[in-house]
């Protein structure tokens, strides 16, 4: 723990109650390896230290401006909001960023006294009945966000506690991350860098030199057809309004930019396992794959090999 974050908290907690609430939580996860059951217990560890509702980490993507809710604990009669927010619209949040940077705490004790100065981070939370709020940054590797509790009753003003669960969540996931990457590794090519090979025959499989991953691997069927889409389509560039018809044909949305923003997202997440999180890139709202890869389909070499074949069945097409 930083001094500087030491001398910022405003009122330390009590010694007994915070090595209390440690010992509690070490042992409640000291027998456990799996990753994610640690980041619930921590989530839970946090979330009864200050006596709030919910605790949840908060991933965000500053250049897409998209946040995520990646993991949540709601206390027993707590609406879960995870689902809910999952295109967290991160230019509500300036200080957010500002805080992440800087490795401070956010601390929100008074929705009238935040909306004079941030109005719509003020109506974000009211929205979703948040009236006090506690969170703590992280950033390490290729994971940052936040570690947050919603309307906390105890040691309001003091981050430490929530900042030793942060610390402890971020190598969770990237632990998570590694074992991903391992995983994918197994099955890793001898291409070089820049060379992707992409299979749809018999199901997606997309190979780069540091992995495989296969379609499977991609959960959310959006960010499946968007990769697919661009994959096929790999010297273009689309708008995100297109883009949208083709990903929600049958939805009306009121923000094409978020929802396609959001895929994007959740997809380079995907991607990042196998070294690929850059393959989809964007900037003022037109997408593309990434022009520095080479991409390499078995659709492409289908149809150089049928354009073969019937150039050697007819000669006269070689003028064409």
């Amino acid at each position: 723990m930083s001094s500087e974050i030491m001398q910022e908290t405003t009122s330390l907690v009590e010694c007994s109650a915070f090595h209390r609430g440690m010992s509690v939580l070490e042992a409640s996860l000291r027998n456990t390896e799996d990753s994610e059951a640690i980041i619930s217990g921590l989530l839970k560890g946090a979330a009864e230290f200050y006596g709030a509702s919910r605790a949840s980490v908060v991933e965000a993507d500053w250049d897409l401006g998209i946040g995520v809710i990646t993991y949540e604990w709601c206390k027993d009669g707590v609406p879960a909001q995870r689902d809910m927010l999952q295109c967290l619209p991160m230019e509500k949040f300036p200080r957010w960023r500002k805080a992440l940077r800087a490795n401070k705490p956010v601390v929100i004790s008074d929705l009238q006294r935040l909306e004079k100065v941030y109005p719509d981070e003020a109506a974000f939370f009211r929205e979703y009945g948040v009236t006090t709020l506690l969170a703590a940054p992280f950033s390490k590797r290729i994971n940052q966000g936040f570690i947050a509790v919603d309307d906390p009753t105890h040691y309001t003003d003091d981050p430490v506690f929530l900042f030793i669960a942060s610390y402890a969540v971020v190598v969770e996931l990237n632990e998570i991350k590694q074992q991903q990457s391992l995983l994918a590794a197994t099955k890793a090519s001898k291409y070089n860098p820049e060379d992707i090979h992409i299979n749809f025959f018999g199901g997606m499989e997309i190979i780069s030199s540091k992995g495989t991953l296969t379609g499977e691997d991609i959960k959310a069927d959006q960010c499946y057809l968007l990769l697919a889409y661009l994959i096929l389509n790999h010297k273009k560039n689309f708008s995100v309004d297109t883009l949208a018809e083709i990903i929600c044909p049958y939805d009306e949305l009121d923000s094409p930019y978020k929802v396609v923003n959001n895929i994007v997202y959740r997809l380079r997440r995907t991607l990042s396992v196998i070294g690929l999180d850059k393959l989809v890139i964007g900037k003022n709202g037109i997408f593309q794959i990434n022009p520095n890869f080479n991409i390499h389909t078995d659709f492409d070499r289908f149809e150089d090999a049928c354009i073969q074949l019937k150039t050697e069945e007819n000669p006269d097409m070689r003028h064409f």
